[in-house]
């Protein structure tokens, strides 16, 4: 025991000697002087990585405003030096360019880089704002299809695709407005949110075909529920959705079966979703055949709203 807190006191010893001994030119630890650039500044024994490091703070300070865990990175090519921002949900915006970056200061103490890197923040604004237009026509075709439609909501499979697109819009709205920037594209991306605050409307109706009167309840509430999910069931409405079910009761001694098809008709009366299923189950326990429909059929409506 003696000799492991020897060797902890050694140790930190050390680390308290390095720490001291070790310097930074005067303008290290002080931020930037000009509130038009993101600044960002990085040390290491070798030059590139202490660019790259640079770059990394670079991008934790628009990281400490959003709340986002934005890292950067490198690549190496040929001894060329590039830099992509990535967040945390996957989204890669290339701001960091190498031709838009600058380095004022650069300082090399007891062989150790110090790098302050910079870049205009209005540089960094018009990337963030181009990555938005870039989803702005699938965009407007979606709203577009919910307009000539002639209908008066949405369906699952335009809410789905609108959120997806403004899951990564809203992240680079974020950054923009945490680098005091302008959105461009910031009337189109309320609209958007307004929209996506309704719940996809339908009327849904089921039509029975043989089986017992007493099984009708259990597969019209597990189907209902199923619906549920994606649309918020209306009374009869011509100006929204309409679901429409048909389903077969088939009983044996120790058998049952259920069959269902079951169609998604838009306001315009065509027809955008279409499907068979069938659950059987080696007993007469009406219930485990329900669970396998269910699924199947939650399945197949899933599968056509992010198709």
């Amino acid at each position: 025991m003696y000799i492991k807190v020897l060797s902890f006191v050694f140790v930190g010893f050390l680390i308290s000697s390095c720490s001291v001994s070790m310097q930074y030119p005067n303008w290290y630890l002080v931020g930037g002087e000009d509130s038009n650039y993101l600044y960002g500044v990085g040390s290491s024994s070798n030059l590139q990585d202490a660019k790259f490091e640079a770059l990394n703070d670079m991008a934790s300070q628009i990281s400490l405003s959003i709340e986002s865990d934005i890292n950067i990175s490198k690549e190496h090519s040929n001894d060329h030096f590039s830099s992509a921002v990535s967040s945390n949900i996957g989204v890669n915006i290339n701001d960091v360019e190498l031709d838009s970056l600058e380095y004022p200061q650069i300082d090399e103490i007891g062989n150790v880089f110090f790098v302050q890197a910079r870049i205009k923040k209005e540089i960094v604004i018009s990337k963030l704002n181009s990555n938005i237009d870039i989803y702005t026509t699938d965009i407007r075709n979606i709203l577009n299809s919910i307009k000539y439609s002639n209908c008066r909501t949405l369906s699952p499979k335009h809410r789905y695709k609108l959120s997806l697109f403004m899951s990564k819009i809203n992240l680079y709205a974020k950054q923009i407005k945490a680098l005091n920037g302008k959105i461009i594209n910031q009337a189109l991306i309320d609209d958007v949110n307004l929209v996506l605050q309704n719940q996809p409307l339908a009327h849904y109706a089921s039509f029975a075909q043989g089986g017992k009167t007493a099984d009708y309840s259990l597969i019209q509430t597990a189907i209902a529920n199923e619906y549920n999910k994606f649309f918020h069931i209306q009374k009869a409405d011509s100006d929204i959705y309409y679901i429409e079910n048909r389903y077969n009761i088939s009983r044996g001694i120790n058998k049952i079966s259920i069959s269902l098809h079951t169609s998604i008709k838009d306001c315009s009366n065509n027809i955008v979703f279409d499907t068979s299923i069938e659950a059987s189950q080696d007993s007469r326990d009406i219930n485990i055949a329900l669970d396998r429909l269910k699924a199947q059929l939650y399945k197949k409506i899933n599968s056509w709203i992010e198709n």
